[in-house]
């Protein structure tokens, strides 16, 4: 599978509709301007034909708009996408099998990491885990940089399913219980909290993937693009001609490039030239353009007559 970590995303969640509604393009809800309340459709269609002691005020202002509410927060994510193409049971149940067995391997409480499926024009059952708390246990940035995590995380989740994590047998049931689980039940996959997707789920279907995933190590990798259009991304952000060197002598040298470029740390007031994203933390590296060179003029006066300060 592919995954790709986002440290600090912003997350926009929108309700962009009614799920029944009779145009599927026709998107958000009308309010009421002047009342500041949501209008039901009959009301929209009155609000359309004013009535004569509504004529003045309706020439003064707009009585409705059309408003798509949404939420937004920060959020460690890890966006998840298989290899392969999978049904939606597959999706589904592979989903909460590995949330269950990340959750178990890190020691996390089931409110610390949510999941949430995706739309995928491949069938190949993305989906986003996002960790609750603003900063997170670093478990997603674990996952994404440990060739093991993930790994560990499968064995974990086979044993939740009633497999068992070192040959894989079903073993049918949790410790403690005889009664056969087929699907699923409340020791493994089910849960108060995904009820709604009971049907969707088969613990069966994630066997074979799970015996695969244990033995599975993770690469880093670019995110599909190659060393020459990470260097170009990173060009588009430079602010000196000193820092475009940097980038190019990194290039030509065969060194690792960036991650990211003129990244802004609220904690710190600062805005570092380039961060690279390493398992120990995020590593900033900050380039004096030619304002530094020793003879100019430095505004920071942190170089005089030549020399650094």
């Amino acid at each position: 599978m592919e995954i790709v970590y986002g440290d600090a995303a912003n997350i926009r969640v929108a309700n962009v509709g009614r799920r029944r509604r009779k145009i599927r393009e026709d998107r958000g809800f009308w309010l009421h301007t002047v009342e500041g309340r949501w209008l039901r459709d009959s009301e929209v269609e009155d609000l359309d034909r004013p009535d004569d002691e509504d004529l003045e005020r309706t020439d003064d202002v707009k009585a409705k708009a059309k408003v798509t509410p949404f939420v937004e927060d920060t959020r460690n994510v890890l966006l998840v996408r298989f290899a392969r193409e999978v049904s939606e049971t597959e999706a589904t149940s592979l989903r909460y099998a590995l949330e269950r067995g990340i959750e178990a391997a890190f020691h996390l409480e089931d409110s610390e990491l949510s999941s949430q499926s995706l739309p995928d024009l491949d069938g190949r059952g993305r989906f986003l885990l996002t960790e609750s708390a603003e900063g997170g246990a670093g478990v997603l940035r674990r996952l994404a940089n440990e060739p093991a995590a993930f790994a560990k995380a499968a064995k974990e989740a086979l044993d939740i399913c009633h497999f068992d994590p070192d040959t894989g047998v079903d073993r049918g049931h949790a410790e403690g219980t005889d009664e056969r689980c087929e699907r699923g039940c409340y020791d493994c996959l089910l849960s108060y909290g995904n009820q709604f997707e009971h049907n969707s789920i088969d613990r069966m279907l994630v066997q074979e993937f799970l015996i695969r995933l244990s033995s599975a190590s993770a690469a880093g990798g670019a995110g599909g693009r190659s060393r020459t259009e990470i260097a170009t991304s990173l060009s588009g952000f430079v602010d000196s001609s000193l820092e475009q060197r940097f980038i190019d002598w990194l290039t030509e040298q065969g060194f690792r490039l960036p991650d990211r470029a003129q990244v802004t740390v609220p904690e710190a007031k600062a805005r570092p030239d380039f961060v690279y994203d390493l398992p120990t933390g995020r590593t900033a590296v900050f380039v004096d353009g030619p304002v530094h060179d020793p003879g100019a003029h430095c505004p920071a006066r942190c170089c005089r007559g030549g020399t650094p300060d």
